[in-house]
């Protein structure tokens, strides 16, 4: 028996990948190569509704559909990507990965002049910002760079990811 199944509408694959920023879901992950993926089998549901499709690399996705990765935690990373996708951009999240993934209390140069776009995450108290004492710049616009790292809050939040991941 042949699989009958219609593509995903155009407007809710759009959806689903902008709710994952256009990578992997899983935020360990955040491979840019995509595939949507039904957490119920389309064979059991046959339809494609927003609430059970998921953003996978197609790594993840294969593993996915050999039971490597359940269904409870592709609902808990859809889960929060919802959450993160508000509060923070993907690239903020992958700095604060990148430093969590690093040696703790580990600073790491951030060029001064792209501060804006951390902003939220250093407001937030998750990452400290440490201003370099030497300034070199061109027509005002600091060159050298400034150096942040994860804080205790920082790492408590990323852990949380994680361990929900796990749950």
């Amino acid at each position: 028996m042949t699989d009958k199944r219609d593509a995903i509408p155009a407007e809710l694959k759009r959806r689903v990948l902008i709710e994952a920023g256009h990578r992997c879901a899983i935020h360990t992950c955040r491979h840019i190569d995509t595939e949507i993926h039904h957490i119920i089998p389309w064979e059991q549901c046959n339809k494609h509704e927003y609430e059970n499709l998921i953003a996978l690399c197609p790594n993840c996705h294969t593993r996915a559909d050999k039971g490597e990765i359940d269904r409870k935690s592709l609902r808990k990373y859809k889960a929060n990507l919802r959450y993160l996708t508000d509060k923070y951009f993907p690239w903020e999240l992958d700095i604060l990965f990148g430093l969590f993934n690093g040696k703790e209390g580990e600073e790491r140069p951030f060029p001064g002049f792209m501060l804006m776009l951390i902003k939220r995450i250093i407001d937030s108290g998750l990452v400290e910002l440490r201003e370099s004492d030497f300034l070199s710049g061109v027509n005002e616009m600091k060159l050298n760079p400034d150096y942040i790292k994860l804080t205790e809050k920082g790492r408590d939040f990323i852990s949380h990811l994680n361990e929900s991941d796990l749950a």
